[in-house]
């Protein structure tokens, strides 16, 4: 039994998602008061994250993991956007609005995994329905069912 890269990130994530639980309990318990409150997502995050890490971190300790040498598995160029994506979304959701601001990272995250296996021009089209559906399904989950108020923009 030896540690690698994986168990120690896995341990890492387990670290770094305990001082989350920490804060999110801090929150109001979600259904509390009959909704589902604020601190819902997060919670579920946290459970997420420690399923995901202890599940990675059992198959490294046990020599079960499966590793691929292929170029998906490298830190790239495409890794590289998703997080400078991730970024710009962050940053625009405020003075873009939710809907201009979902809209554009859903098609640049959906454009860079359509475009390898669709092309260039399908992928436009595709990642266009792609971002569409996630904008309104996210919208309609938001607004409709947590009744909540989703940044309209500075326009």
């Amino acid at each position: 039994m030896t540690m690698n890269r994986q168990a120690l990130f896995a341990l890492l994530i387990l670290a770094l998602d305990a001082a989350y639980l920490q804060q999110a309990l801090l929150l109001p318990l979600p259904f509390a008061r009959g909704e589902p409150g604020p601190s819902l997502m997060p919670l579920v995050l946290v459970a997420a994250l420690a399923i995901g890490a202890l599940g990675v971190l059992v198959q490294e300790l046990r020599g079960t993991a499966h590793h691929e040498d292929d170029e998906d598995a490298r830190f790239g160029l495409r890794t590289i956007a998703l997080i400078v994506l991730t970024g710009a979304f962050a940053w625009a959701f405020e003075p873009l609005g939710y809907v201009y601001a979902t809209l554009g990272y859903a098609f640049g995250v959906a454009w860079l995994f359509e475009q390898e296996r669709l092309g260039p021009l399908k992928a436009v089209l595709s990642s266009a329905l792609i971002s569409a559906g996630i904008t309104g399904v996210g919208w309609l989950f938001f607004v409709t069912l947590f009744d909540l108020f989703l940044p309209s923009g500075n326009f």
